[in-house]
């Protein structure tokens, strides 16, 4: 029986409302250093494909809202927020990479992933493309990024990658972000879906929440 709060995190860099949780969540984390957490790559398609889902960008009226929304968001929290030109793009390549960094280079994989979603969902660079990946890499990872780049070709990382993203799906995911949490002392896992679940998981934590408006004061925050 885990004596921790912990909590899982699944993600895919394709998802806008992904990129606002996981922003908004790497500043709470300073208010919670009881809870152990697990960033996890998925592939969104896949999940979606497997439950019979649809993605939010085929229904303009959800999309505009989607953009509408995460505007607001932003200007709440002072997280930036720029929707893409090019949206969406594939991103099993970058989550490929960002695997085989969470296995090799685990103490930079989140700075990693924290870095290529400013790439996409701040810059508006195409994260799909090598050249892109290796220049926003580079200063965090040195010269072991082509390395990573390589290894999203390895039958093991793409092996571990697409069972992160079974795994999801057969836990009960839907979409992302999806979030597995346990309470200290308990092997139960509850699950939370979507960037404003927050305030209940913290609730169901008994842990700090102070509210969007207060991460303003946090927007430098560090993972």
């Amino acid at each position: 029986m885990a004596s921790r709060a912990s909590i899982i995190f699944y993600y895919d860099l394709i998802s806008p409302y992904t990129y606002m949780g996981f922003k908004v969540f790497k500043r709470l984390r300073q208010q919670w250093p009881g809870v152990d957490v697990t960033l996890k790559p998925v592939l969104l398609g896949g999940i979606m494909n497997a439950v019979k889902n649809k993605p939010l960008f085929e229904f303009p009226s959800k999309l505009n809202h989607m953009i509408a929304d995460l505007g607001r968001t932003s200007e709440l929290t002072g997280i930036p927020f720029k929707f893409p030109a090019q949206f969406p793009v594939s991103t099993v390549f970058p989550m490929r990479v960002l695997t085989a960094i969470q296995i090799h280079e685990a103490e930079k994989y989140e700075n990693c992933v924290d870095k290529l979603f400013d790439e996409y969902f701040v810059h508006g660079r195409n994260i799909s493309e090598s050249e892109v990946i290796q220049t926003a890499l580079t200063p965090i990872v040195g010269g072991k990024v082509q390395d990573m780049i390589h290894l999203a070709a390895d039958p093991e990382i793409k092996k571990i990658f697409k069972n992160n993203t079974d795994e999801a799906v057969a836990k009960g995911a839907f979409g992302a972000p999806t979030l597995l949490v346990k309470q200290a002392g308990s092997d139960q896992e509850h699950m939370f879906f979507g960037s404003d679940r927050f305030e209940s998981i913290a609730g169901f934590l008994k842990v700090p929440y102070p509210g969007l408006a207060s991460l303003k004061n946090s927007n430098k925050a560090k993972l």
